[in-house]
């Protein structure tokens, strides 16, 4: 892939989100959007998409960390921060979306939040690489004999009989961020 090729619209971290000054400027790209149907998980705009592969402009910014890099120091986060710490030890209902347990609902024990992988950040300023481990809630599910973290399941913590219910579709479909993708998935269209 050539240098022009890959250093593109939607590899700058100024069209994130549509934060970039240019875009919004350039009457070209705007026309597409706004005649383009958008289509897919949350509105993906295929042909603003491919109009952004080929352009290219001065105030390009690299969303990803370009090497080779002058790394002044390397510092490890391990003070992430959890917003269930009092929920560690307790049971909960977990149903996972992983491909053959569709539908099917199990008991198991919150761990905490623990780490799923590595997130590094470098300030082209200071020259510090940072690495803050991505954690996630994590749940060893007993009938399994294994631990699914959140990301990949729909789970709660049981705090009474009441919630030893089954988590259904519904219960899903009535969570608030399911309802506000909806609902951003319903405007973009």
């Amino acid at each position: 892939m050539t240098e022009e090729a890959r250093r593109n619209c939607n590899t700058c971290r100024k069209s994130f989100l549509s934060n970039c000054p240019t875009l919004k400027n350039n009457s070209e790209y705007q026309a597409i959007w706004a005649k383009t149907e958008p289509s897919g998980f949350m509105g993906i705009n295929r042909e603003a998409f491919e109009w952004k592969e080929n352009f290219i402009c001065d105030d390009y910014k690299s969303k990803y960390i370009e090497y080779p890099i002058e790394v002044s120091e390397i510092k490890v986060d391990w003070d992430s921060y959890s917003l269930y710490k009092e929920s560690i030890g307790k049971f909960v209902r977990i149903r996972p979306c992983v491909k053959g347990y569709e539908g099917k609902t199990f008991l198991g024990l919150f761990l905490g939040e623990l780490p799923s992988g590595p997130s590094v950040s470098y300030d082209e300023e200071t020259k510090v690489v940072t690495i803050i481990p991505f954690t996630n809630p994590a749940i060893y599910v007993f009938d399994l004999k294994k631990i699914v973290f959140g990301m990949e399941s729909w789970w709660g913590i049981i705090e009474s009989e009441d919630d030893l219910k089954d988590i259904t579709m519904d219960t899903i479909n009535d969570q608030w961020y399911v309802k506000a993708l909806k609902a951003m998935e319903t405007f973009a269209g």
